[in-house]
């Protein structure tokens, strides 16, 4: 006689969905298994959320981490990406401007418009891109003063957000 499997305290089963979730494999099936997992982290909040923030605090941040605690839809978790994005290594900084674009607290629009006046390249660039994906007409302003950015590529990914936010620029020229 088998004796079915007794379940797993949720402690221990959200540690096991999130490894899942974190899983680095672009195969079909993980996929499918990251998605599962994500799935059930959503339906457990109170276990998954702390765990996935602490994650997100952690000197290297996994990018499907950063992804997925904005499923969460918490303003808590703003502040934490706003820190991955200005001290993460470049790829990661990427993520985290993305997450901050589908992030729903407003919160998020706000570090994305803040975060054009960093010293740091793919800082601006991301955020640009991010404002852009967000569709953050409010960040024009910050975006056409950030087209003034020394570097060239910034300027380029600055221009493609402020085209695609149909912000008007002052024209070239015109008295100040």
């Amino acid at each position: 006689m088998s004796v079915p499997a007794l379940p797993l305290p949720d402690d221990a089963e959200a540690d096991r969905q999130i490894r899942r979730l974190l899983a680095p494999s672009g195969d079909p099936q993980y996929r499918l298994a990251r998605g599962a997992a994500l799935t059930w982290l959503l339906e457990h909040p109170q276990e998954a959320y702390p765990r996935l923030l602490a994650i997100l605090q952690s000197p290297a941040p996994p990018a499907l981490a950063l992804a997925a605690v904005v499923h969460f839809q918490r303003a808590d978790s703003v502040p934490v990406l706003e820190h991955v994005l200005h001290t993460a290594d470049d790829p990661t900084v990427v993520v985290a401007a993305q997450a901050l674009a589908e992030h729903p607290a407003p919160e998020a629009g706000a570090v994305l418009r803040r975060a054009l006046g960093s010293a740091r390249e793919q800082t601006v660039a991301s955020a640009a891109d991010g404002l852009a994906m967000r569709g953050d007409s409010a960040a024009c302003v910050p975006l056409t003063a950030a087209l003034q950015h020394p570097d060239p590529d910034v300027r380029r990914r600055v221009q493609a957000a402020v085209a695609r936010l149909g912000c008007e620029q002052p024209a070239h020229g015109a008295p100040g």
